[in-house]
């Protein structure tokens, strides 16, 4: 039986001393230092197929590592995050120490194989993340719950922006001789010194993230008994997809996904092997893919908010599906250019408002890590398999295939989109509580 409350009266009890813009700051803030690492990465992946002389399908392994060990890492995490809510400040700040080690751990490996476990160990700390963080955000704001989240995603978006420019220069060769500045170009540091460079400053993060969340989950409650705890948090989920339409909100956040990743790790790649173009250039790329859901992601999210996720999420699906293709089309030119920056509008942005719509479903039952931690980890998953589909089809097809595979995803997850019944994602009006 579900008992309406006021969202003040969450706040009041169970977060007092933690402050909801604190919260919000360092939660949203951290997460763009996060991205800059993820991100930046996928620059990297050229140089070290460079150098370990991969062949393609190798390439979209390291991408289907990262997504794999991501995906088990959400799906576990975000299930005992709200068993142990009180513990959220310990959770994100582990994982962000284990992004810092893992990506160095990644940049000591002599050899293919030890640097996709340090992968794997890298991607566990960025899944740990999001249960936490986003969990935080929903229950704080729920009557602004796809702007805060797309909020999230939009500092994920400033990092994917500038981790790559950032990475593209330091790598070096510019290579800007075609507007006569090409006296600027230079040698670059290795990848190796790049990834292992950020470490003491994630490693900061985390204390500096623990010393102003300690006390965000508020205290812990005494006589818990986590059996039980356990059995109701299962009762739960499995209401929360009866009869719901949760089930296709989960269907088009995977397909989007795959879609997604498909791309991601393939344009870099793409624009060094095929395109020959410097490695600033090709990080300037990896940056424009992010740069407009800086902006478009929470106006997104907002409107969402006032009209309902399923109009916007039905929009958005249907624009992805022209610019991978105009990508492919678009050689070196300058459509390739703006076919990216168009894609970045809409990229990740339905992620966002997929997330939102399943806790608007659960809301008030506390499984808001859950939920994300279930959705992260199946587009994970799904996404892996598309990462090595997507290598498959550029070895033994050609590169243009995986560009075309993408926008045929996103064309059935905008056939998925309308279906999604719209009472599913209408807006609850606040959290509720459930007793058993």
């Amino acid at each position: 039986m579900a008992e309406a409350i006021e969202p003040h009266t969450i706040a009041d009890t169970q977060y007092q001393r933690t402050k909801n813009s604190v919260m919000a700051t360092t939660v949203i803030g951290a997460h763009a230092l996060e991205h800059m690492y993820g991100r930046a990465f996928l620059v990297l992946i050229p140089q070290i197929y460079i150098t370990l002389g991969l062949a393609p399908i190798q390439a979209g392994m390291l991408d289907a590592v990262r997504q794999l060990s991501g995906g088990a890492t959400s799906m576990a995490g975000g299930f005992f995050v709200d068993m142990f809510q009180h513990r959220r400040a310990h959770i994100l700040t582990f994982s962000m120490g284990l992004i810092a080690i893992g990506y160095f751990l990644v940049s000591i490996s002599p050899t293919y194989t030890l640097i996709l476990v340090s992968l794997a160990l890298a991607s566990a700390g960025t899944a740990l993340w999001h249960p936490p963080a986003l969990g935080l955000l929903a229950q704080r704001f729920p009557a602004q719950r796809g702007l805060f989240i797309s909020l999230h995603r939009s500092t994920g978006n400033i990092g994917d922006w500038i981790g790559p420019l950032i990475v593209g220069i330091l790598l070096g060769g510019v290579g800007l001789s075609g507007i006569g500045l090409d006296d600027i170009a230079w040698d670059g540091i290795d990848w190796r010194l790049i990834l292992r460079g950020g470490t003491p400053i994630l490693l900061l993060l985390a204390i500096v993230i623990f010393l102003l969340l300690r006390n965000v989950g508020g205290p812990k409650s005494e006589d818990v008994d986590y059996r039980t705890k356990f059995k109701s948090q299962m009762q739960d989920m499995r209401e929360s997809f009866r009869g719901t339409g949760m089930w296709w909100i989960f269907t088009v956040s995977a397909v989007r996904g795959m879609g997604d990743r498909s791309l991601l790790w393939v344009i870099p790649l793409y624009l060094t092997d095929q395109l020959e173009l410097s490695t600033f250039w090709v990080g300037f790329h990896v940056a424009l893919l992010a740069a407009p859901g800086i902006f478009a992601g929470p106006m997104f999210g907002a409107l969402s908010d006032r009209i309902g996720r399923k109009a916007i999420i039905i929009f958005i699906m249907g624009s992805a599906v022209v610019f991978p293709t105009t990508m492919a089309l678009g050689g070196d030119g300058i459509l390739m250019t703006v076919s990216v920056l168009m894609f970045g509008i809409f990229l990740f942005s339905v992620n966002s408002l997929t997330q939102a719509a399943a806790i608007d479903v659960a809301a008030g039952k506390g499984l808001e890590g859950t939920f994300i931690g279930l959705m992260w980890g199946s587009n994970a998953f799904f996404g892996a398999m598309s990462s090595i589909i997507a290598g498959a089809l550029v070895e033994y097809v050609g590169w243009h295939s995986a560009f075309y595979f993408a926008s045929g995803l996103f064309f059935l997850g905008f056939l998925a989109a309308l279906v999604l019944p719209g009472d599913a994602i209408k807006q609850t009006g606040g959290p509720t509580v459930h007793s058993h």
